[in-house]
This record gives structure tokens, C-alpha cells and sequence, in this order.
């Protein structure tokens, strides 16, 4: 690869032009040796949406005339189909010269030129030329516009468009379904106490609460899917008396519910395998703070501030009750409410089975719920039963997971289109859902739309986001950042675009895509290693032939283009001038 450039070549026809003076004849006669220039990456390389390189010259003393003004112009040619692609022009003046360019001193010195040009494919395969113009602002000179030199100074091979090897697949998320294979319903009753006894009144036994607690039992129980637990009873005294008494209420009051409701139970039908668990939970200050806290009691953060500053329940008991006119707000509202059997029947309900899913999707999916539609589809590998389960889930519910999701299963077939049209009715119903925003900023990215793209990835918190924001920042050109968020190939070939070679090395030293070991192949060609630059590029073409295509107006293969096994390899024989 050409590293030195001869800028002098260009002073020196331009100055054949200028016969009229001798404005740059003593230039001349300085600048035909030592004047050197670099490119810095060395191959002109895309990055973001520019090929970019910086070319550093190094001017001799006394070479650059005082009144000397030189207008040079980068332009990358292609040699795919000629066309010229130019730059910003950069302008070198002498330290006579009276305008605003960069000065290069008589005595010499160094000079740089960025070059970002927007990047165009017929780029490829191209070659990075300066296009120079000259002209003299001494007294006397006859020539006053810029003069071009007909042939343009050869500088560089371009473009290394690695970048462009990225695997751009951005992640589509589905939207997780809340199928429950096993679920829990209950239902509860209470049987109320007057203060200081424990037994069960009559009348406690006909309320509403109580048969709903006996038909529920009735109506889950002989089921295969349910399974009826026990009665779990809660037996209660209000924290309004002595500890000891308390405790003992509170332990009569649950047997005197076990031996009532059993009777109940037997009475009315209810299964005979139905258990009770009784627990005496003695005096009930949790349950007594509570209904404080939601009461309309004056005093109340009086009481509340007690709970909190007392941990003894006996002390507790002592300073409410001194607060007479409070104690008899709770006496009548909040301690009755405490005097309580809480029982609580919970019934595990087995869900549909995986078959059994699969046989409503193949009969009759509508009889599924929401999240059982959700579930089944992920069931399936298949897109064409896939998307018949979401369709049946967005159109029966109006399911904004039902649309997002179907729309993942276009987007994976490619059809952004008409995944987009789902997408953006699922953000109609659900604007927030952070899959619907990363799926929306995946078809930006699709689109070209890499702004966009970053602001939906930016607004969505799920995983997928967080990758995809690297692939735009990879395609930024931002390559630390696009490092940071990525993983596997994408991961290592942004490390390598960042300079990491050797962390690049071992990331790809485990993947064996075409795509990775085209990019294994690439290195080992900067690395001078024919060997594994022939292994591995047989390895990517044999995995995906388009890799010959690629290898053959790659750049970064310049030096063996003329190499047999590698003309063996790409079946093309390509050849760059110099």
C-alpha cells in the first residue's frame, strides 16, 4: 500500500503553467525531494455514512514560496464506474500571501488534510486522488486564477467499507404473554364476635358471606384441574383488654368456628374431605392500625403516632385508652370490626395443557382466553400458525400484544411493511409499552432512518433496545459506544473497527458465520498471514459464495489481489492501479 505522497509532483506542474514568472521556481527546486505525506487509517475507510481518512504532509524548509497559494482537492474515484466523488478543497498559502488559508512557512513544516466524503457503494473499489491548482500572487505575475494540473496526484486505495459487514438484524421483541399454568382463586367469610365471648351466634351463620364460601367450595370441588384446600381460619380479639384474655378469646374463637362450621358444612353438603387449618392470632393491632388508617377518626394520628412510639402491646392498650374521647370512637367504629374468625378457602386451578392448547388453536381458538392465544403461539416455530394465533388475539381482544406480536412474526419474514402497520396499531392502543417502542425504532432502522431509530431505542428499557441502540451506533460510526451495548460478532467487529485487533481476534476466534470468518480473513491480510487469509476466506465462501463478490473489490485485500491461491479463491482477477 502507498504510504508516501510526492506532493511536489503537483507544485511542479502547476508551475509549468506559470510561465509568466518565476514565482515558484526556487519552490520548485526544494520540493521535488523530501516532501512526504501519510494517510492516517492508511486505506481510505468508511465510517458513519463518510469515507474518512487524514493525510499529514510534511514540507521541507524553504520549499512552500512566500507568495505561493495552492488549492488542493481531494476526490475519490471509482473504478467500479469513473465517478468522481470530491471533497472539501483544502488551501496552502505562503506567509506573503495576505488571505486566510493555512499558512505553510518558508522554513517548513507539517500540514494536515481531513478528508469525509459521503460514502457511495461504487466507492469500493476506488482510489483516493488530490486534484491540485496553483497559482502566484507576486507583483508581476500575468496568471491570476487558479491553474489545474491536468493529472491528478494518486494518494491511496479506498474504500474499506467493513463497517458495512455488520449483521444489521436488529432485534423485534414479542410482548411476554401472563399465561399461568396454575392459578389461584379464593374466597373468604368472617363470623363476628361480641366483646369478651367466643361463642358463634346463629345468626353469624346465615349471612351471605358464609353460603358464598359453601357454594364455592361445592362448585370447585370433583374437578381434576381444581384442587380445594382447607378451610384456613384466622381467629381474632381486638386489642382492647388484658394480653392473657385476649390470647385465650382469640384461640376459643377459632375452635368455636371449627365445631360450628363443621356442623354447617355437614348440614349443607358441603364435601366431607373439606379440612380446617385454625390459627389463633391473639389480639389483631395490625388489623386495628389499619382500619385506623383509613377511618375519618379526628384523633387519628394521635393513635397512629402511639402505634408507632409503642412497641408493647400492654402500654399500647394503656395510653389509647387514656385518650378518652378517642377510645370512644374506637370502642364503637374500629375494635367491633376486630372481634373476628377470618376464613379463607383457596382453590388451585390447573391450566390447559400444552396439547390441549394446540387442540383449541387446530378447532376452535376462540374458546382460548387472551393469554392462553399468547401462550400457544409460542408453541409454534412456524410463522404461518404463529400469526394466525396473534391475529386471533389482536382482533378477538383488541390486544395490543396480539398486534406487536404479529407484527415480530412479519418482521422476521422480512415484510416491514406490513409489520409496521402492526406496530403502529399496537402503539395506537398501547403508546408506552416498551416492545411496541423498540419494534417501531427497528423498522426506523430498516427504513434508513437511524435518527428515528435511536429514539425509540433510546425510550424503550427492554434488552433489545439496548442492543439495537449499538447497532445505530454503529452505524454512526461511534464504535466504543456501539461495542459497549453489542454482543458476539457484532460485538467484536465493532472492537476491531475501534482499533481493539487483538480483542477483536479472540471474539471471533470461537464463531464460525461467513461473516466472521470473512472479517478473520481481512485481518489475517493486514496481518501479512496468506495462510489464514486463505483459510478463512474459503471458509466464508464456501458458507455464503456472495463472499467471493465482496473479496473481490475489497481493499483491504489489495496486496494479494495478484496472489494465486487468492485469484484461485474469488475466481476473479482483480487488479488496482498504482
Amino acid at each position: 500500500m502507498r504510504k508516501v505522497l510526492n506532493l511536489s509532483l503537483a507544485v511542479i506542474a502547476a508551475s509549468a503553467l506559470l510561465t509568466s514568472c518565476n514565482c515558484f521556481s526556487k519552490m520548485m527546486k526544494k520540493t521535488a525531494q523530501g516532501t512526504t505525506a501519510t494517510c492516517a487509517p492508511e486505506l481510505v475507510t468508511l465510517k458513519g455514512d463518510n469515507a474518512v481518512t487524514t493525510i499529514t504532509v510534511n514540507i521541507p524548509a524553504k520549499a512552500f514560496h512566500k507568495y505561493g497559494v495552492l488549492k488542493v482537492t481531494p476526490v475519490i474515484v471509482s473504478l467500479i464506474d469513473g465517478t468522481e466523488y470530491a471533497g472539501e478543497p483544502r488551501f496552502f498559502q505562503g506567509e506573503k500571501v495576505q488571505d486566510n488559508y493555512t499558512v505553510v512557512p518558508f522554513s517548513g513544516g507539517t500540514v494536515t488534510m481531513d478528508v469525509a466524503i459521503p460514502y457511495n457503494p461504487s466507492m469500493r473499489l476506488s482510489q483516493l486522488v488530490l486534484k491540485a491548482e496553483a497559482k502566484c500572487l507576486k507583483r508581476g505575475n500575468k496568471i491570476k486564477n487558479f491553474t489545474p494540473y491536468e493529472t491528478p496526484i494518486y494518494v491511496t486505495n479506498g474504500v474499506s467499507s467493513l463497517q458495512l459487514m455488520a449483521d444489521n438484524y436488529a432485534k423485534v421483541a414479542i410482548a411476554p404473554d401472563a399465561f399461568q399454568r396454575v392459578t389461584n382463586i379464593s374466597e373468604t367469610a368472617k363470623i363476628m364476635f361480641t366483646i369478651n365471648q367466643s361463642n358463634v351466634r346463629s345468626s353469624q351463620l346465615t349471612k351471605e358471606d358464609i353460603k358464598a364460601l359453601e357454594d364455592f367450595i361445592i362448585a370447585n370441588s370433583g374437578d381434576a384441574k381444581k384442587k380445594v384446600g382447607d378451610v384456613y381460619t384466622q381467629a381474632y380479639a381486638s386489642p382492647d383488654g388484658p394480653l392473657a384474655l385476649n390470647d385465650r378469646l382469640s384461640k376459643d374463637r377459632g375452635t368455636s368456628t371449627h365445631k360450628a362450621m363443621s356442623q354447617k358444612f355437614k348440614k349443607d353438603k358441603v364435601p366431607a374431605n373439606t379440612k380446617f387449618d385454625i390459627n389463633a392470632m391473639g389480639e389483631d393491632w395490625e388489623g386495628f392500625k389499619e382500619l385506623v388508617e383509613k377511618s375519618d377518626i379526628p384523633d387519628k394520628a394521635l393513635i397512629l403516632q402511639v402505634l408507632a412510639m409503642q412497641k408493647d402491646p400492654q402500654v399500647r392498650d394503656r395510653e389509647i385508652k387514656n385518650m378518652s374521647a378517642a377510645f370512644k370512637v374506637l370502642a364503637e367504629k374500629i375494635l367491633p370490626e376486630l372481634r373476628r374468625s377470618k376464613m379463607t378457602v383457596n382453590v388451585q386451578v390447573e391450566g390447559l395443557t400444552d396439547a390441549e392448547l394446540k387442540e383449541a388453536v387446530a378447532t376452535d381458538i376462540n374458546k382460548l382466553n387472551v393469554e392462553e392465544m399468547l401462550f400457544a403461539a409460542t408453541l409454534y416455530n412456524d410463522n404461518a400458525t404463529k400469526a394466525k394465533i396473534y391475529k386471533a388475539a389482536a382482533e378477538k381482544y383488541n390486544c395490543y400484544r396480539g398486534y406487536n406480536n404479529l407484527g415480530v412474526v412479519l418482521a422476521n419474514q422480512g415484510d416491514y411493511a406490513a409489520a409496521k402497520a402492526m406496530f403502529l396499531k399496537a402503539a395506537s392502543l398501547n403508546s408506552t409499552d416498551p416492545y411496541v417502542i423498540n419494534n417501531l425504532g427497528v423498522v426506523a432502522l430498516a427504513e434508513g432512518k437511524k435518527a428515528d431509530a435511536a429514539k425509540f431505542f433510546a425510550a424503550s428499557s427492554i434488552p433489545e433496545a439496548k442492543y439495537n441502540q449499538g447497532l445505530v451506533e454503529l452505524a454512526n460510526g461511534n464504535y466504543a459506544a456501539a461495542a459497549r451495548t453489542l454482543d458476539g460478532y457484532n460485538q467484536a467487529l465493532a472492537e476491531l473497527l475501534n482499533g481493539n485487533v487483538a480483542k477483536a481476534k479472540q471474539q471471533l476466534a470461537g464463531m464460525n458465520t461467513w461473516r466472521a470468518n470473512y472479517v478473520k480473513a481481512v485481518i489475517a491480510a493486514r496481518e501479512g498471514d496468506a495462510n489464514a487469509l486463505v483459510s478463512n476466506l474459503k471458509a466464508a465462501i464456501a458458507q455464503n459464495p456472495e463472499a467471493a463478490e465482496l473479496a473481490a473489490t475489497d481493499v483491504n485485500f489489495y496486496n494479494y489481489f495478484e496472489h494465486a491461491q487468492f485469484v484461485e479463491i474469488v475466481k476473479v482477477k482483480v487488479k488496482m492501479k498504482n
